[in-house]
């Protein structure tokens, strides 16, 4: 997997994307990734997992940010182990948070000459966080890109986020939080 901190370092053909936080690669992150693997495998492009290098938290309101599931290197490794051909490591800083969302797609799909973009359905992006997942649907006929938008998946009754592992981490629950980060092999 290659591993690049600006768009314009893109050199494949097309892209596949996939957008999140991916703290952790719980096994939602899981489900949105495999999915951006094998539809780059179908359309002839390569698939490409769009991140941070901190939380975004940590810049924007530093008191509420949470600590990290995984550093860095350990999410690139389950990157890796899910399929991913490309990284893209954005460094999060106040100017970059300040960009609104309809800037940074349009930035994005011409950077990585996108064919798809994947977002889970509780997806939030851009300046204060006014993307969404509709968003990304909307834009998606001006831009000249697929949506995809991937459902929660679900631990028992309740979504898996890296917010509900930290919950269960924080009551002690480590075995349970420990399976939800785990990569399936039989999966792969």
């Amino acid at each position: 997997m290659r591993i690049i901190h600006d768009g314009s370092q893109f050199s494949g053909r097309q892209a596949v994307v996939a957008l999140g936080m991916f703290d952790g690669v719980h096994i939602g992150h899981q489900a949105l990734i495999r999915r951006a693997v094998a539809l780059a495998d179908a359309l002839d492009a390569q698939s490409v997992v769009c991140t941070f290098d901190r939380h975004p938290l940590s810049v924007l309101c530093p008191e509420r940010a949470p600590a990290p599931l995984l550093p860095l290197h350990e999410n690139l490794k389950k990157f890796e182990r899910l399929g991913a051909e490309w990284a893209l490591v954005q460094a999060f800083t106040p100017e970059y948070g300040a960009t609104p969302p309809e800037v940074f797609l349009r930035r994005l799909t011409a950077e990585l000459r996108v064919a798809a973009i994947v977002v889970g359905e509780n997806y939030t992006f851009g300046a204060g966080g006014r993307g969404d997942a509709a968003l990304v649907r909307s834009l998606a006929p001006a831009l000249g890109y697929r949506a995809v938008i991937v459902p929660p998946v679900m631990d028992g009754d309740v979504m898996c986020s890296s917010t509900h592992i930290r919950s269960l981490l924080a009551r002690g629950e480590t075995e349970h939080a420990q399976r939800l980060l785990m990569i399936a092999e039989d999966a792969i």
